[in-house]
């Protein structure tokens, strides 16, 4: 009888031990939308509005002589348009093309390395509060992708074409994950309760 007792004993505790085992090597994983991390981190708001400030001017200078190409386009293709006006017309168009053109190589050497810089800080600050999150969530691995803010525009071809290259390029796409397992939101808002003291300027703070 003791030996039976000592049987079942022995094979109770190997099975809790078995089940705690496997309960320890359970890997959880999770999903971050970086799409979703970028566009509602409130820093990388601030950082866009400042390159967009930057260049300010610039921007209005070729929205201005797009729009002059725009109508003259427009002018040239009406019934009834001299054609000997079409030639100054076309040379019009040409050189606001070249405006055009000489200003995006303006806007960008104004704004290139100061956009690097904050991409650079940016992704530093998600990886870090994706890693904090992980850590104190008891998350195993989380991993990234990219998908439209707009659910309902996850199947048109621009956004199957860009997954398939990603797909070619050796890139990781999930095809389907349980949305419970997506912790974009989370993330966010970890990111925006750390950032908002120091715009207040008070000392920092984090949330898991």
């Amino acid at each position: 009888m003791n030996k039976t007792l000592a049987l079942v004993a022995t094979m109770a505790i190997s099975l809790g031990l078995a089940s705690q085992v496997q309960a320890q090597s359970a890997t959880k994983v999770g999903f971050v939308n970086i799409g979703v991390v970028f566009t509602k981190y409130e820093k990388a708001k601030t950082f866009k509005v400042e390159l967009e400030g930057a260049v300010k001017e610039i921007k209005a200078s070729i929205d201005t002589l797009g729009k002059q190409i725009m109508a003259w386009q427009e002018e040239i293709k009406k019934p009834g348009f001299p054609e000997k006006e079409r030639e100054r017309y076309e040379a019009g168009i040409r050189n606001n093309k070249r405006q055009i053109e000489d200003l995006q190589l303006q806007a960008q050497k104004k704004i290139g390395k100061r956009q690097e810089e904050q991409l650079i800080v940016i992704y530093k600050e998600i990886v870090g509060a994706t890693q904090g999150y992980a850590s104190a969530n008891g998350f195993h691995a989380l991993l990234a992708y990219g998908d439209p803010t707009d659910q309902n525009d996850l199947f048109n071809v621009m956004n199957i074409d860009r997954k398939l290259k990603g797909m070619d390029m050796g890139g990781v796409v999930p095809l389907y994950f349980d949305r419970t397992l997506d912790v974009s939101e989370a993330i966010v808002g970890n990111l925006n309760a750390a950032y908002r003291p120091t715009v207040q300027g008070t000392p920092t703070s984090s949330q898991n």
